[in-house]
């Protein structure tokens, strides 16, 4: 969990001990970044305040381990007292503790622990066609907005909830079909960024990671 103020910290605590989960906490993305290095975890808790504060170095650090974890984004309201989500993950469970269960029952549970690969982050607008899961969204052109070798975020203004697996079909045939599953989202109108959606490559085939290595470091 990646949280800087105090009040905040304190709220997320209480709910996490009332809902069982084991957590362990940074209070910036560069003490994140060290323990994602040096642990194994099933997933990330990201105060919004405390990302939105941060460097864009840091920035850049949250981003790399978002594509690469599942990661849940909350807010603590010190008005009315109340832990709140982003609008894509707000609703999936009544109440802050059941959205952190969820949470952790539907994505972590199925991501082992693991430590974060550095993956250097690179611009890099590639095309490719983005299929949703069961053919949703299916044959939609767009692009990379940057890419590693462990996600890539992708341009898109269709909707995508965290969890989601697409399929990402590039124009050189002997890649085949990436597999990958939605870590986060930018939905159109949503702020002054690019729309889209961060993915974490999945099942990747020898000869895919071979590509991704390269495509990345060129």
């Amino acid at each position: 969990m990646v949280v800087n103020e105090p009040e905040a910290r304190q709220a997320y605590e209480e709910a996490l001990r009332a809902c069982g989960i084991s957590y362990e906490v940074a209070q910036g993305f560069r003490e994140l970044l060290r323990m994602t290095i040096d642990g194994a975890y099933n997933g990330l808790l990201i105060d919004l305040l405390t990302l939105i504060r941060s460097s864009k170095e840091e920035k850049t650090i949250a981003y790399d381990c978002i594509n690469f974890y599942p990661t849940l984004r909350l807010k603590w309201d010190s008005r009315l007292k109340c832990i709140s989500f982003s609008p894509l993950e707000q609703g999936v469970a009544p109440g802050a503790e059941g959205a952190l269960t969820y949470f952790m029952e539907r994505r972590c549970k199925s991501f082992s622990a693991r430590s974060l690969r550095r993956f250097n982050r690179k611009d890099r607008y590639l095309s490719l066609v983005l299929t949703g899961e069961n053919g949703a969204a299916a044959g939609v052109k767009t692009f990379t907005v940057n890419i590693s070798q462990g996600g890539a975020f992708i341009h898109t203004t269709d909707p995508h909830r965290n969890g989601d697996r697409v399929s990402l079909t590039v124009p050189d045939p002997s890649v085949g079909s990436v597999e990958a599953v939605v870590c986060w989202s930018i939905p159109w109108g949503g702020c002054s960024s690019i729309p889209g959606i961060g993915v974490m490559f999945d099942g990747l085939t020898d000869e895919q990671g071979a590509w991704l290595q390269q495509v990345s470091a060129g």
